[in-house]
């Protein structure tokens, strides 16, 4: 993970519009109650997910990998009133406590959580999105790739977390980080996306439904 000076990211939070107050909320918690707090999105990330929220305009965004809530809020407080968020979370333990802020929140109108596994979800589902987070078991991102991008209206927008592994991905040598690999070279290859690798946080990648 690429880790900024903290003064930097004091610099970058306070020269950024401000996120809603329940995420620090949610931080505290997130901190107090699970085993892997670092897993959170952060102030960075999240603000940068608000922000193309703002820029793209979906009607129906799918979130995979809700964790305890922290992104999924900071999305749905960028959509316009009629958008919706569809976000699945396999452990209940996680998908309570993200149930419990969503509830909370003045967005929950337009948060549906789904506490499933996300494969059985995507081969589900019916819908079909505009604006996709990824950010689920690394193992398994070359089955999300194959199951999310039949689910992408023209022009949709795919963000996807994790994709440099702290730099592992330069010499894959566990079943995650080959997931990403793979993940990463399947992507860049479609001539159905456009994609740009962002090494913000732990990289992100976008795509662009063609």
């Amino acid at each position: 993970m690429i880790t900024l000076p903290l003064d930097w990211e004091l610099y970058i939070e306070k020269h950024t519009a401000p996120l809603p107050e329940i995420l620090d909320e949610i931080e505290r918690q997130t901190y107090l109650k699970t085993t892997y707090p670092q897993m959170l999105s952060g102030k960075i990330q999240a603000g940068l997910l608000h922000f193309l929220i703002k820029l793209s305009r979906p009607q129906k965004v799918l979130e995979i990998g809700t964790f305890t809530g922290y992104a999924t809020i900071a999305m749905a407080s960028a959509l316009n009133e009629k958008a919706e968020i569809d976000t699945v979370e396999n452990n209940e333990m996680m998908a309570e406590i993200a149930r419990n802020f969503i509830e909370k929140s003045p967005w929950h109108n337009r948060i549906t959580l789904h506490p499933a596994d996300a494969v059985d979800f995507l081969k589900q589902t019916r819908n079909k999105y505009d604006f996709v987070f990824l950010d689920a078991d690394k193992e398994n991102y070359p089955v999300y790739f194959e199951l999310i991008k039949p689910l992408l209206n023209p022009g949709a927008l795919w963000v996807t977390d994790n994709v440099l592994w702290s730099g592992k991905v330069l010499n894959p040598t566990d079943k995650q980080t080959e997931g990403i690999a793979v993940f990463n070279r399947r992507i860049t290859e479609d001539n159905t996306l456009e994609n740009y690798l962002l090494p913000v946080r732990d990289g992100l990648m976008l795509a662009i439904k063609k």
